[in-house]
């Protein structure tokens, strides 16, 4: 009899056991990694996998070649475009919250995109703005979580950016095949993985922890540093050609003679360079006392791998797409590492990303994939565009040699360089 009492005690000790059991469960650093990396295969193959249709779009909707200049430069720019919301809505509802909304919001946008012509725009604009508020956060949360393994966590963070649109460019064309030639059916299908983010990302919402120091709304207080616009022009530059790629890269191939699936598969070789360049890089540039000399070595591959693509033999693309992705995934790994390098602690993180995107995504999407079409649609020859690369490839070495120097916003530098 005198045991009665103590049994609901003991239920309700095991059961509070099981909850915190639950809960750490729930909240290891596991999960957050497991995020990170379906958040960065997520960030580009429901943008890519437009390029590959291009030429159909128009055909089937009836688009003009501003009309197309224009689908592929509204996720650059609402990259930008949406950055700003980004900081105010962490410290609102949680940055957990907002990351699982956008992945929400790229299943939502690449099934309205599939609709017809004016949903085509409106998803769209749906997906760049949820890629904004991954883009812009993810870094953040990294700086947060992993804050003694920055390098190694946004090196897997940068692979698995790129090898989405590996992935997703070197699948499309045959996927079209298999389902009846609808390039409408592909995009609904390159949205599935953000889905599966959705269920991973969900544990995020059990740790709880509210991100004050994301940013403050005074995010453009840092236009008087010299540096955060170094680091905001070569992130702006870098993700132009990068995107120029991503749009036209396939038209610069079967302009040489290549057909749509060799021309996807060619691109696809790319990004494989780009995913191997994307981890190796940031690694190897976070454990150097500055970044000059790998920012150099790599916008040179890049200018490299774009004149080969309109100078080169046709037998040697594949060759000149590897060249091409391990510059371009090597400078937009050590493009997002700046964020946390150039910055003291997640709050600066937060506000140097914000800025840095909103500026960089909204003028690399002008003087990207927009310019390159309209440069194209005026003369009508990829040489001219390629001196366009390199005169862009020019100036994000110069801006990322100032940008690799070893400071951090708002502090002078402990010793000149």
């Amino acid at each position: 009899m005198d045991a009665i009492p103590d049994k609901p005690a003991d239920q309700r000790h095991t059961a509070s056991g099981r909850r915190m059991v639950r809960t750490m469960l729930l909240r290891h650093p596991a999960w957050s990694a497991a995020a990170v990396l379906l958040i960065g295969f997520n960030l580009r193959p429901s943008i890519t996998t437009v390029a590959l249709f291009i030429g159909d779009i128009r055909h089937d909707l009836g688009l003009s070649a501003l009309g197309i200049s224009l689908l592929t430069m509204a996720p650059v720019v609402c990259l930008g475009l949406f950055a700003p919301a980004a900081p105010p809505l962490a410290r609102r509802f949680g940055a957990e919250a907002v990351l699982l909304a956008s992945l929400v919001g790229i299943v939502v946008g690449c099934v309205v995109r599939s609709l017809g012509t004016i949903p085509l725009y409106l998803g769209t604009l749906i997906v760049g703005a949820s890629l904004c508020f991954l883009g812009v956060l993810t870094p953040v949360m990294i700086k947060r979580v992993f804050p003694h393994r920055v390098g190694l966590m946004m090196g897997l963070y940068t692979m698995l950016v790129c090898l989405g649109p590996a992935l997703a460019t070197a699948t499309a064309v045959p996927l079209q095949r298999v389902l009846s030639g609808s390039w409408e059916l592909v995009l609904v299908v390159w949205g599935l993985p953000a889905l599966i983010a959705v269920l991973a990302f969900i544990p995020q919402l059990f740790r709880h922890e509210r991100v004050a120091g994301v940013a403050t709304a005074h995010i453009f207080g840092l236009i008087r540093d010299p540096l955060v616009w170094q680091v905001t022009g070569f992130f702006g530059l870098i993700t132009a050609l990068a995107y120029a790629v991503f749009n036209w890269g396939p038209s610069m191939l079967e302009a040489r003679g290549l057909d749509a699936a060799t021309s996807g598969l060619i691109i696809s070789l790319c990004y494989i360079g780009q995913t191997a360049a994307g981890l190796l890089a940031p690694v190897i540039a976070g454990r150097q006392p500055d970044q000059r000399l790998i920012v150099a070595v790599m916008v040179l591959l890049t200018a490299a791998g774009l004149f080969g693509f309109v100078y080169a033999p046709v037998w040697s693309l594949t060759a000149f797409s590897v060249i091409l992705g391990v510059g371009q995934g090597g400078a937009f790994g050590i493009g997002l590492l700046f964020f946390a390098l150039r910055s003291r602690d997640p709050h600066s993180a937060g506000q140097l990303s914000a800025l840095a995107q909103t500026v960089g995504y909204i003028f690399g999407g002008l003087i990207g994939p927009f310019a390159v079409g309209v440069i194209y649609d005026w003369t009508g020859s990829w040489q001219v565009v390629t001196i366009f690369y390199l005169a862009v490839g020019f100036a994000s070495l110069v801006l990322g040699i100032g940008a690799g120097r070893a400071r951090t916003v708002g502090r002078e530098p402990a010793h000149a360089s």
